[in-house]
């Protein structure tokens, strides 16, 4: 008897001692410190892919969050677990860690560990039956919602970036995967503009819905909103088409990107389109699904070539702020393995986009290249622009400069904001800092503003040169300056007048139409201009 009762006290003490081996030991060549956080058990386990542009937007953020673009896989790859913990039975969901890691991780069951940064709290509303969804909602988040977080380059001089608590977020696409993106993004303080060819519905007053065309102007959604900090873009993938490398200052891929960074300030392009929507897209509704089904398998049956995906800092509190606030995704799969593919609804509306008749086959709304000089001269000048920022001097000088009678329109969206919108009876005077006529006519403008000010009239300035210029050009179908042009309630009136010269008695036999609520007499018109040549 006093043997057995030994025995059986060697062996309970030769259990404990493998047990904790088994829950605590860090991996080997690992110099994080052993945790002592366990879960109860695991309640399930699901391998996930990432692929196709998803994938590629992911890859910059690997290594806890600091680009690495030297990961190349078909895939990317994560175990997410479900369980629960030891001490608070707590439910948990996280991807589970490699072993060689050197990130710090939560150990779970056996030898299973889940990486620290993705760690989420499972709310006590959501059940057993949830349990897919949370895993789904995980995966998707990575790049649609946590990715597109903006970032400040630098912050305090820092040489790492920073994220950022608020800011601008655009995300294009109207299906139930951007509702989510447009909702988790807004549910972490975002301001969040959908921007959707059909009629999305968003029950949330910070998401603001717009059509690729914006008002009566039909302006582009990019012109509309101005600056914004990231773009999610759950319809197609812009960074396939060319783009500018600074470093080797050459042509790589499209200059969509460089003009979103260069123009809007946009310092976050993230695509989510997997590649079973590429497939789609590129071979059609008769040929692509039974295609996506031959790829969904090579992913399936290729897992070992697939890179493991290492979760960026911050990763589980975004997930758990996701649930918290019941923002929830998930897709129908097929057996045990969750890789996102496509839908109907994606691709019609990726078919139906309007195209940018300037830019060759751009979506309608995206930035257009007009050609390689101009926007490596657009690099300069926000590379330049971002200096005078700095000094505070220049601001100072800008400021000084502003004339009083004269309002200042910058492109399309100041046209929009400033005399469409607020309905204005206006005369814009369209100039060019190279026109020498335009530049004789500015002190007789700024006079005519002067002497008209009991006029219920905006008296507006455009420079028409550079990107932003061209485009208000273009669409206001003018060509030459110097240009006028008047509006009426905020609408065109008349037609453009060409003025050599102030005073002229053309232009103001026009601004007396449009005080008085005359209609518009080309004929008159035409002969006081002769008169006026004759002279």
């Amino acid at each position: 008897s006093l043997l057995l009762i030994i025995t059986i006290q060697i062996a309970s003490k030769f259990y404990v001692i493998c047990a904790l081996n088994s829950v605590e030991r860090p991996a080997i060549g690992s110099s994080r410190s052993p945790t002592s956080t366990a879960l109860s058990s695991v309640f399930r386990i699901h391998e996930t892919f990432l692929d196709g542009a998803e994938w590629a937007s992911v890859q910059k953020f690997q290594s806890n969050g600091a680009p690495n673009n030297k990961v190349r896989s078909p895939a990317g790859k994560m175990e997410v677990v479900v369980g629960s913990i030891l001490d608070t039975s707590e439910k948990v969901v996280g991807v589970r860690a490699d072993a060689s890691t050197d990130m710090p991780v939560v150990a779970l069951e056996k030898d299973c560990f889940i990486y620290q940064e993705s760690l989420a709290v499972i709310p006590s509303s959501y059940s057993e039956k949830d349990y897919d969804a949370i895993i789904m909602t995980l995966v998707a988040s990575l790049a649609s919602v946590h990715c597109a977080r903006p970032i400040a380059s630098r912050v305090g001089g820092s040489s790492s970036d920073f994220i950022k608590s608020d800011g601008k977020v655009v995300v294009v696409g109207g299906s139930d995967h951007a509702l989510f993106a447009a909702r988790g993004l807004a549910a972490l303080g975002m301001d969040v503009f959908l921007v959707s060819t059909g009629n999305a519905r968003v029950d949330d007053k910070r998401i603001t819905v717009l059509n690729p065309a914006v008002g009566e102007m039909e302006i582009g959604f990019c012109t509309y909103i101005n600056k914004f900090d990231s773009i999610v873009d759950t319809v197609s993938d812009e960074s396939t088409n060319i783009e500018f490398d600074d470093a080797v200052e050459d042509w790589r891929k499209s200059g969509v990107l460089t003009l979103l960074r260069t123009r809007h300030n946009c310092e976050q392009y993230i695509s989510t389109m997997t590649e079973s929507q590429k497939i789609v897209e590129d071979r059609g509704l008769l040929f692509g699904p039974g295609k996506v089904k031959d790829h969904l398998r090579r992913v399936s049956k290729n897992s070992a070539r697939a890179t493991l995906i290492c979760p960026p800092s911050g990763f589980g509190k975004s997930v758990q702020t996701l649930l918290e606030n019941g923002v929830t995704f998930s897709w129908k799969t097929d057996g045990n393995t969750m890789i996102r593919s496509w839908s109907v609804p994606q691709f019609w509306e990726l078919a139906s986009w309007p195209r940018d008749a300037a830019g060759s086959n751009v979506r309608f709304g995206f930035p257009v290249v007009d050609d390689l000089d101009t926007i490596s001269n657009e690099i300069k000048m926000f590379e330049q622009a971002e200096k005078d920022e700095e000094n505070e001097g220049t601001q100072e000088i800008r400021k000084g400069s502003s004339n009083p009678f004269i309002e200042e329109i910058s492109g399309v969206n100041g046209l929009a904001k400033k005399i469409v919108e607020e309905k204005k009876n206006a005369l814009l005077f369209l100039s060019a800092p190279f026109c020498r006529t335009c530049k004789s006519l500015s002190p007789g403008y700024t006079r005519l503003a002067r002497t008209r000010q009991e006029d219920d009239f905006l008296f507006a300035k455009a420079d028409t040169s550079g990107p932003i210029g061209k485009e208000l050009g273009r669409k206001l179908d003018v060509n030459s300056v110097p240009m006028f042009l008047l509006f009426r309630d905020g609408k065109r009136f008349g037609t453009p007048l060409s003025i050599n010269k102030l005073p002229s008695k053309t232009l103001h036999q026009a601004l007396e139409y449009l005080a008085t609520g005359a209609e518009w007499d080309a004929d008159a018109l035409d002969a006081i201009k002769d008169s006026e040549k004759k002279r």
